[in-house]
């Protein structure tokens, strides 16, 4: 092979030559971009929304939900709870929405809130003649509601309230601060009362996650957060499990959320977790130790990270596929995944078009069968052995095996080609932009 003089020796000719083409392909590629077709629904697909974004999934959508705890998370069933974090909340308000509910799981977790909120600290105080304790209970208590099907409590500003929705009968639930800036003592059992009729009629609504809202606001799995007139949208944390019925063992854990202040800015800042360190190969040599890793590591083949365009922003994609039983245990239980894909965004700051995003796909083993045969266990209220049988782990795919890798990469692909800012968000985006431009006076 001949050896490439250094740039610094080229002719002049020649770096006109490269400049010449390097703007033609620049001009191909504008080009080309101009004709790329828009992203096209199938119309055996169904959009969900979630936080600012849109992502569709074939048809049915499972949308997990959270059980009837504080902070539960949210999952399909009780053995899969806690698959997204209990955190999820949009400005200075921790939110949570219930799987279909009773009045009497209301009033459980009306119990629960009160003990949290108040009693736990009223029995804890460690002198019940202190007068502080007399002061802690002038401001806190429960808030009168009027209202059979609601509670809520205080605790000078802060609030803990909960209600059953007749739109779906799911409980919502939300704790926080009431907003304001002045002293804690202040605040009175009028201002909640005020802050709760304010949350129900005009911040917060009811929604099914496949119902894509004509206003601007946070899209959380069963519900939205509306932007209030004049202000923009507030900070937001939303996550959750979702699925096709089609491809019920290809779950689906995806996080949208206002990028935070010390965040990464660009894609290539996050760590590669598919990179191997120059101590894992100081023993090692070449492609051969590369494997030995992935093999030790139970890693059958990986792949990226691969730079990706999600939602008009640089992303990058990453996929593992496993031996035998894979990961995901710790969230799943059962088995662990055949294969697991992600994809990042870091998003862009005071844009609420241009989330953070990370969306990750787990291709779930089910469990291994046959079942196990029931065994006898001890009843301590009954004070005898029962014989109970073999509960699985992941009752809603038994048999069903994930598709293969490849095929499994290419769905992944195609439901990260469908994310897409929410329209309401967009033109209200775009509303703002057009209201800054004519506030600002003409330069110069």
């Amino acid at each position: 092979m001949t050896a490439q003089a250094p740039l610094s020796l080229w002719p002049a000719g020649r770096w006109t030559l490269v400049l010449l083409t390097l703007l033609s392909m620049t001009a191909c590629g504008q080009s080309n971009a101009n004709k790329a077709a828009p992203y096209v629904k199938s119309p055996d697909w169904s959009s969900v929304c979630l936080g600012t974004i849109v992502v569709d999934l074939p048809k049915q959508i499972e949308v997990a939900d959270s059980g009837m705890d504080h902070q539960s998370g949210y999952g399909f069933d009780e053995k899969f709870r806690g698959a997204a974090t209990g955190n999820q909340s949009v400005g200075n308000i921790g939110y949570q929405e219930t799987a279909p509910a009773t009045l009497k799981d209301l009033q459980s977790i009306k119990g629960s809130a009160k003990f949290k909120l108040i009693d736990r600290r009223i029995i804890h105080w460690p002198d019940k003649s202190d007068p502080e304790l007399q002061k802690f209970k002038k401001h806190t208590g429960e808030v009168p509601l009027k209202d059979p099907q609601a509670y809520a409590f205080r605790m000078y500003g802060a609030f803990d309230l909960g209600y059953l929705d007749p739109a779906d009968q799911r409980i919502r639930l939300f704790d926080g601060g009431v907003p304001g800036d002045k002293p804690k003592e202040v605040y009175t059992v009028t201002e909640h009362q005020a802050f709760y009729q304010h949350l129900r009629t005009k911040f917060y609504r009811a929604r099914a996650p496949e119902e894509l809202p004509t206003e601007p606001g946070v899209c959380t799995p069963f519900g939205l957060f509306r932007q209030l007139e004049g202000q923009p949208i507030p900070r937001f944390n939303v996550e959750v499990p979702l699925r096709s019925l089609k491809h019920p063992s290809l779950v689906f854990f995806v996080r949208v959320q206002t990028p935070h202040e010390g965040a990464p800015k660009n894609i290539k800042d996050l760590p590669d977790p598919n990179s191997v360190t120059l101590d894992d190969l100081k023993s090692l040599k070449g492609m051969e130790g590369i494997l030995l890793l992935a093999n030790l590591a139970g890693i059958k083949q990986a792949v990226g990270p691969e730079p990706v365009a999600i939602a008009g922003q640089p992303g990058r994609l990453l996929a593992r596929e496993y031996h035998h039983d894979g990961g995901l245990a710790h969230n799943g239980g059962g088995p662990g995944a055949a294969y697991e894909m992600q994809a990042d965004v870091v998003g862009v700051q005071g844009r609420p078009d241009m989330p953070a995003m990370t969306i990750r796909m787990a291709a779930m083993l089910p469990d291994k069968e046959p079942y196990p045969p029931p065994t006898k266990q001890w009843n301590s209220t009954k004070q005898r052995f029962e014989m109970v049988p073999f509960k699985p782990a992941r009752p809603g795919i038994r048999g069903i095996q994930p598709p293969p890798f490849e095929e499994g990469l290419a769905y992944f692909r195609q439901v990260l080609a469908s994310v897409r800012p929410a329209d309401a968000v967009l033109a209200g985006v775009a509303a703002q932009a057009a209201a800054d431009t004519t506030a600002k006076p003409p330069q110069p």
